[in-house]
């Protein structure tokens, strides 16, 4: 672990050099990117481009050493085997692939119950929901937006239970170990899906301490490239599920009226993988280690603290967040019935400050809970300052006056 040394570490990602004037407050979207996974991509192509598993030549064999120890690189930093790890485009791909996978393996009953919470992303009700005869119900949330642990629905009979571990509208972080403990409490076989979309750039993750079945992230999320994300399973699962996609790369044998599967995790990433771009999400990995989880938990509290005092000066703003007092994200939404969400975000916009404006893909939240049709989002990372949330500040305060 090193001490944070913001002026170093912002020099690190080129966006900010390009775009000096650049206020980057929308980081639960997706995460700027730091030069050495930029050059990863490049080496790779300029130097090793190749496909992997088969080739019988050295660029091939190098390719496949790179590809193989990135998902090393991966399990290690959640704590897992590599034969647990599948390389998938996202968050969104990996649920999918789960909930298709689990139904094609009959591994949930023909009329499959599914819990999730009413702080879900899109990414996890769709996907349960396209599922025939499925039926979806939700634990509910507290005064304080917070997941009510003493839910009945939590020991009561489902088949998955699908859920985040941080929202990405409120920043809350669910005590997921508590939640494992609760499904768990009666015994009954049930599939804990684990969404760690938001919180994988900002938590320590230990899936074997937590005891999911299975966890989903995305690699932008947490300065790796676009179009790559990962699905940790449990081997025991894997291996008595069937794939979620076919084709080239994951056989064993076939034949004219039958195949078979190869080992895991091949299994489960039939085609070409998105070799470069694992190879670059392990390199992002190396970089949040490197800094210390311990340093970016200190460095994006401070913020936050400051960001929600910031915004109270504000009469009338409704902050949905977390007490102070509680460990949470640096993701704070807000919500004043002066200007339109949208109006303000396009304001803050035009003055290169970026934030996000919306439902934020939590659409039952939103409408059903907070009662508001969208809301801020500015949201941290171990490259913003506090002088990038005076500016959002003084926009803020601009913008609010203007429109009035």
């Amino acid at each position: 672990m090193i001490p944070v040394n913001l002026e170093q570490i912002k020099k690190q990602f080129p966006i900010f050099s390009n775009n000096p004037d650049l206020t980057y407050l929308d980081n639960a979207a997706t995460t700027q990117k730091p030069q050495r996974v930029i050059n990863s991509l490049v080496d790779f192509y300029s130097k090793y481009n190749s496909n992997v598993h088969r080739g019988l030549y050295p660029l091939s064999e190098t390719a496949t050493v790179l590809y193989e120890n990135a998902r090393k690189t991966i399990a290690k930093f959640i704590n897992a085997e590599p034969e647990e790890i599948i390389f998938s485009s996202g968050t969104t791909d990996g649920i999918n692939a789960i909930a298709d996978s689990l139904l094609r393996s009959k591994m949930v009953s023909e009329n499959p119950k599914i819990l999730l919470t009413e702080t879900e992303h899109h990414s996890n009700i769709l996907p349960w929901m396209q599922i025939s005869n499925v039926s979806l119900s939700f634990i509910q949330l507290d005064k304080n937006n917070e997941l009510k642990l003493d839910d009945s629905k939590l020991e009561s009979d489902y088949d998955v239970l699908a859920i985040n571990h941080s929202s990405n509208v409120t920043g809350g972080i669910n005590d997921i170990k508590l939640v494992v403990e609760k499904a768990r409490a009666n015994g009954k076989r049930r599939y804990i899906v684990l969404d760690a979309a938001q919180s994988i750039a900002h938590l320590p993750i230990d899936v074997k301490e937590l005891d999911v079945d299975f966890m989903v992230f995305s690699g932008h999320k947490m300065y790796g490239p676009t179009g790559i994300g990962v699905i940790y399973a449990k081997r025991e699962l894997l291996e008595n599920m069937d794939p979620f996609k076919v084709g080239g790369g994951m056989i064993r044998e076939v034949t004219k009226q039958a195949a078979s599967w190869g080992p895991l995790p091949e299994k489960f990433e039939a085609g070409t993988p998105p070799i470069a771009d694992a190879i670059a999400l392990a390199e992002a990995a190396l970089f949040i280690q490197e800094i210390g989880f311990e340093n970016i938990k200190l460095h994006e509290q401070e913020l936050r603290r400051y960001m929600v005092n910031r915004l109270k000066e504000i009469e009338g703003m409704r902050i949905f967040h977390p007490d102070l007092d509680k460990e949470a994200l640096g993701v704070i939404s807000f919500y004043t019935d002066k200007v339109h969400p949208h109006d303000l975000a396009q304001f803050l916009g035009d003055r290169n400050v970026c934030v996000r404006a919306g439902h934020h893909c939590t659409q039952i939240l939103h409408r059903e809970i907070l009662n508001i049709p969208a809301s801020i989002r500015a949201s941290l990372s171990i490259y913003n300052s506090a002088e990038d949330i005076d500016k959002m500040m003084d926009a803020l305060q601009e913008g609010i006056h203007l429109y009035q």
